[in-house]
């Protein structure tokens, strides 16, 4: 009877697998758990990164509609003071034509400058106050979004 061993071949290359201790059938099952794993891992950042992107789209969302009801609230604001500036004016010119001497004339465009600057005034503060606000309002959704953001990375 011939031995076992004087039958192999003895150029053949030794089973890799083998020589390691490890059973293919156990490999097939770590590559398995692996993948899943990875796959599971791949989910969870596709997860928060799209919560990141629609996070930042309402922020965005929010941020422009600030801007829109902001840029309205400032166009109201002009509006309403050049229909003052023009009431002011229309009636400034219809005193004047009831002036009875240069004197008059002068006491009031002198009386009208002084009220069109104080009302000037008056305007600039309103708008800068509101043009803040603005500013604030349309920031506030940002802000809010990568102060959370800060919170959520710690």
């Amino acid at each position: 009877m011939a031995d076992s061993k004087t039958n192999q071949d003895p150029f053949a290359m030794p089973n890799t697998q083998s020589m390691m201790g490890m059973d293919p059938s156990q490999m097939s099952e770590t590559f398995r758990a692996m993948t899943q794993k990875s796959m599971e891992q791949s989910k969870e950042a596709y997860s928060r990164m799209k919560s990141a992107a629609d996070e930042a789209t309402k922020a965005l969302e929010s941020t422009m509609e600030n801007a829109h009801q902001g840029s309205l609230q400032l166009s109201k604001k002009a509006i309403d003071a050049m229909r003052s500036n023009a009431e002011t004016g229309f009636q400034h010119l219809d005193k004047m034509m009831s002036a009875k001497s240069f004197a008059e004339v002068i006491e009031m465009q002198t009386a009208y400058v002084r009220k069109q600057i104080e009302l000037a005034t008056d305007q600039s503060k309103d708008m800068q106050a509101l043009t803040q606000s603005v500013a604030q309002d349309m920031m506030k959704p940002g802000r809010d979004a990568f102060q959370k953001a800060q919170k959520n990375a710690k």
